[in-house]
């Protein structure tokens, strides 16, 4: 491929700037938010633009008007790792599946697939048959190397220490890498790659012997004083492993060849430099004692090894050889994350804030950085819409409360931040609306709309058994506004119900052996459902009297309670509909294997449908996660929707029944046109 050959992407978005309708499923109205970001950041050969790896797919911006023009690969979603080719001419992703991905960028085109194998022959399967989520990010992509000539492009994984290297554009299997062992890293950390200036040799890292005796029974390293690694140096052509590099101690983050061929250099998570002598892998430099918390390091064209650290909330960069600092740049209200470092020239970064993350771009010779918008709304766990139907009000991770006006999506969301740990949001039947959740040992309530001080407090009594070490924490919160309860559970598996009115403690119930991580009352405010952290153990309490209701079905993943308080449904292998009054089960709705385990459950105002929602789960969900309305009365399934890409977090219909809004683990909010499917 010619060096100067210019490649243009085909784009389809760039005349409509509703980002919020770009890639839609089909029922859906809009998508709110543009994902979490799970990967790297990268600007095209060229210049011209930049690609963002999403929990969604993959967002071309323009770096002349700083916008989103597109959205490529949405198939799958959950994009862990992107990168250009030196040409220019193909994109490489790399999805929630393991599947990578080759695009044509011209033709907008997949022209390869690979699929990387799962090691395990035992999947971490619970008993109800879910895999276990610790196993989810398994085969995520964590690094892409192309190599210089664009024709081959090598994959590093997450979590193991397989390497691949396949042809680009024909997906054939060049040469695969690996240590003498199957060994997984528990945690998860990136794998750096990279290819030598002429493309014959691959370096990249690989454990050491030493970690085998600390694996578990399945392959795992689980911590990190048991991690020992070295830089691992193959021949593509031969397969021959030319040299294991030891001198790192600690994880390498970051791994370039320089464009003589001449060096290798590596920077580690101990924040220090190496550079060895290539062919005689010989240390040649080292760099340390740097004040950062994270090292990138690239090659400049000219050979000019410069590096970028990462300390919370600000970033340098600066020439490695003679310790010159370039840039600077200190975010007063926000952090800094993810950086990455291209051509030793360009530096591309994310700041992050209680009210936005941004993309900034700097590039050498620059006073500024250029600042891109990304609309990042955290993880939505709690939705509600007001009772005019226009407003829907989300609680998202990360202490934050947004109201968006459903009838103008172009406008942003007004934000709402009082302080405390994560919120859930409530209508009253007034039409009130209500934030409420813990702030360390405190639990508190807000009327959304004035977050200078909280309606009710209840802070969590002394006990004997608590220690000055180890304080009790309120793990979850739940209010009734018809008759002024609040009610907490802390982390030892205590509930209690505070009278806001009369400032005393109604009940103390002893209501499960730890953490208890949900509780709600009902619409009526008779009872009050709570479930512990591990799951599925749950138990519906009398608030009256503080009594449970010994018939309740105790294993249980999620809960909702009918509008007129006289069913509760419990989402556990098969979905049971409970009659509150009669203590029996009224219905009991088998789930399909791709909806086992449902995890968001939301009846409609007319009591008539039930929505459910529910976790992703690897080899089931080969691509969005199901969202099925259900007819309350017969359990027929009405319609599934797929908007997704990973767990389903919680589901609430608007007040007149016509859109069903589901938030998503992949940190956006979904709106559906059920009008067509019920009748009202």
């Amino acid at each position: 491929m010619e060096e100067n050959e210019k490649w243009s992407p085909a784009l389809m978005q760039s005349e409509n700037s509703d980002i919020t309708t770009w890639e839609l499923p089909e029922d859906a109205i809009c998508r709110l938010g543009q994902g979490g970001m799970i990967g790297n950041i990268v600007p095209s050969p060229d210049g011209k633009y930049l690609v963002v790896a999403s929990c969604i797919g993959v967002w071309w911006y323009d770096v002349s008007t700083l916008e989103p023009i597109d959205l490529w690969d949405v198939d799958r979603g959950f994009i862990s790792a992107v990168s250009f080719s030196p040409n220019g001419k193909w994109l490489a992703t790399g999805d929630g599946d393991g599947l990578v991905r080759v695009w044509d960028v011209q033709r907008r085109a997949c022209v390869s697939r690979m699929d990387r194998p799962i090691l395990s022959s035992q999947p971490n399967i619970s008993e109800s048959g879910i895999v276990n989520n610790t196993e989810r990010l398994y085969n995520l992509v964590s690094h892409f190397a192309f190599s210089p000539d664009s024709e081959y492009l090598a994959v590093s994984s997450r979590r193991d220490y397989i390497v691949y290297v396949w042809h680009a554009k024909t997906g054939e299997q060049i040469a695969k890498f690996q240590g003498e062992t199957d060994f997984k890293w528990f945690r998860g950390s990136t794998r750096p790659i990279a290819f030598s200036a002429d493309g014959r040799l691959l370096a990249c890292m690989m454990p050491d012997s030493k970690m085998f005796d600390y694996a578990d029974r399945i392959g795992r390293i689980r911590t990190l004083e048991h991690s020992a690694d070295f830089i691992a140096i193959w021949n593509i052509e031969t397969g021959e492993r030319l040299a294991c590099l030891t001198e790192p101690t600690d994880f390498v983050c970051s791994l370039k060849f320089s464009p003589c061929g001449k060096f290798l250099s590596a920077a580690g998570q101990d924040n220090t430099i190496h550079v060895w002598n290539v062919p005689s892998w010989e240390l040649t430099q080292t760099f340390s004692d740097y004040d950062v918390n994270l090292i990138q390091i690239s090659y400049s064209k000219e050979g000019i090894l410069r590096a970028t650290g990462i300390s919370d909330d600000t970033v340098v960069v600066w020439d490695v050889e003679n310790g010159d600092t370039h840039y600077t740049h200190q975010e007063t209200h926000g952090s800094i994350r993810n950086a990455h470092f291209s051509n030793g020239n360009q530096l591309i970064f994310t700041t992050e804030s209680a009210l936005n993350r941004s993309i900034k771009m700097w590039e050498i010779g620059n006073s500024k950085p250029s600042s891109f918008s990304y609309s990042s709304i955290g993880i939505p766990d709690s939705l509600v819409f007001a009772s005019d139907s226009k407003t829907l009000i989300s609680g998202c991770w990360g202490r934050k409360v947004m109201l968006w006006n459903i009838t103008n999506l172009t406008h942003p969301p007004t934000r709402f931040n009082p302080s405390g740990g994560n919120l859930v949001v409530s209508a009253s039947s007034l039409g009130k609306l209500y934030a409420f959740g813990p702030d360390g040992n405190t639990a508190k309530v807000w009327e959304i709309g004035n977050d200078e001080m909280p309606i009710a407090s209840f802070t969590l009594p002394k006990q004997e058994s608590d220690s000055e070490d180890q304080e009790r924490q309120v793990a979850s919160v739940a209010f009734a506004p018809t008759n002024n309860l609040l009610a907490c559970g802390d982390s030892d598996g205590t509930m209690y119900v505070w009278d806001v009115q009369q400032q005393y403690i109604r009940h103390t119930l002893k209501a499960h052996s730890e953490w208890i991580k949900f509780i709600a009352f009902s619409p009526d405010e008779k009872y009050i459902v709570s479930m512990v952290r591990t799951g599925p153990v749950s138990r519906l309490w009398d608030v009256e009297s503080g009594e449970p209701i010994k018939a309740f079905p105790e294993r249980n993943y999620a809960f909702a309670f009918s509008p007129c308080s006289s069913l509760i449904a419990c989402g556990a292998r098969e979905i049971l509909l409970w009659d509150i009054e009669r203590r029996e089960t009224f219905l009991t709705i088998p789930q399909p294997r791709d909806s086992w385990d449902p995890f968001a459950l939301a009846f409609s105002p007319c009591n008539r449908y039930l929505a459910s929602g529910t976790l992703w789960q690897r080899g089931v969900n080969t691509k969005k996660v199901a969202i099925r309305l259900w007819e309350v009365a017969t359990g027929k399934n009405i319609v599934t929707l797929r908007g997704h890409c990973s767990d389903v977090q919680d589901l609430a219909f608007s007040p007149d029944s016509d859109i069903l809004a589901s938030g998503g683990y992949d940190g956006v909010i979904m709106l559906w046109d059920i009008k067509p499917y019920i009748d009202v």
